[in-house]
C-alpha cells in the first residue's frame, strides 16, 4: 500500500476522543501502580519466589482483582487507541503502510499483554487460595512449580513481548508517524522511549539492562501527558 494524500479531517469529536485514549492509558494505568503497590508492592513483585508470592495474592483478593483489571482494561484500551492514531495520521496526510503498520503493532501490544494479564484473575488466585489452604509440603512444592511455570511463560508473553518488545516497536513506528507529521519533538522521545522499551525486553541476554524496568515507565506516563496536550491542541 502506497501512501496517501489527507482523507477526510477529524471531527472535533474524534479529536476529544483520542485525547481520552491517550490519557487512558495514563489513568488505567495508575490503577495497578496505587492498589497493587499499596497490597503486594507491584511491580517488584512479580519477582517474589512462590513460597512469598502467593500468600500475598491469597491475602488481597479485593485488591487483585481491582488492580489487574484496571491493568487488563489498559491492555484493552491499546487496541483503540492505536486505531485512533491511525486515523490521526490518516488524516493529517500521513497515511499508508507506515500508518496500518503502527497501529497493527498497538493492536499486538494488547492483545499479548491481555493474555499476560489474564492470569492474575483467574489461576494465580486459585492456585495462592490452594497453597494457602494446605500444610503439606509436597502439595506446597507442587503448587510452587505450577505458579513458577506459569508466571515465566504468561510473564514472558505479555511482559517481555507486549509490554518491552511489541510495544517497544510500536512507539518507535509511533516516532516515524509523528516525524512524518513535522511533530519532530514527539517523534524524538517516541522513538527513544521505544528503543528504551525494546532494549528491556533483551534483558534475558543482559541482565543489566533489568534497570530500564524502574527508570522508563515514568517517563511513558509523562510522554502520555504530553501527547494528550498536543492533540488537545488540535481540538
Amino acid at each position: 500500500m502506497s501512501d496517501k494524500p489527507a482523507t477526510a479531517p477529524m471531527t472535533r469529536a474524534e479529536t476529544i476522543a483520542l485525547v481520552l485514549l491517550t490519557l487512558s492509558q495514563l489513568a488505567l494505568f495508575l490503577i495497578p501502580v496505587i492498589v497493587l503497590g499499596q497490597a503486594i508492592g507491584w511491580p517488584a513483585s512479580l519477582r517474589l519466589p512462590a513460597n512469598q508470592a502467593l500468600p500475598l495474592v491469597a491475602a488481597n483478593p479485593i485488591a487483585i482483582q481491582i488492580g489487574y483489571w484496571g491493568y487488563l482494561l489498559t491492555a484493552i484500551a491499546m487496541v483503540p487507541f492505536g486505531i485512533a492514531l491511525r486515523r490521526f495520521a490518516m488524516a493529517h496526510g500521513a497515511g499508508g503502510m507506515l500508518a496500518d503498520t503502527m497501529a497493527a503493532f498497538a493492536i499486538a501490544a494488547g492483545i499479548l499483554k491481555t493474555l499476560g494479564i489474564v492470569r492474575w484473575l483467574t489461576t494465580m488466585p486459585m492456585l495462592a487460595d490452594l497453597y494457602v489452604a494446605t500444610s503439606d509440603t509436597a502439595i506446597r512444592s507442587i503448587i510452587e512449580i505450577n505458579y513458577m511455570t506459569l508466571n515465566a511463560y504468561a510473564g514472558g508473553v505479555g511482559e517481555l513481548l507486549g509490554v518491552q518488545l511489541v510495544s517497544g516497536l510500536w512507539l518507535i513506528l509511533l516516532g516515524l508517524v509523528f516525524r512524518k507529521l513535522g511533530m519532530r519533538i514527539n517523534a524524538m522521545i517516541s522513538v527513544a522511549l521505544g528503543i528504551a522499551f525494546a532494549l528491556t525486553a533483551l534483558r534475558t541476554m543482559v541482565p543489566a539492562l533489568n534497570a530500564l524496568n524502574a527508570t522508563v515507565p515514568p517517563f511513558a506516563l509523562a510522554w502520555l501527558v504530553a501527547l494528550a496536550v498536543t492533540f488537545w491542541r488540535k481540538v
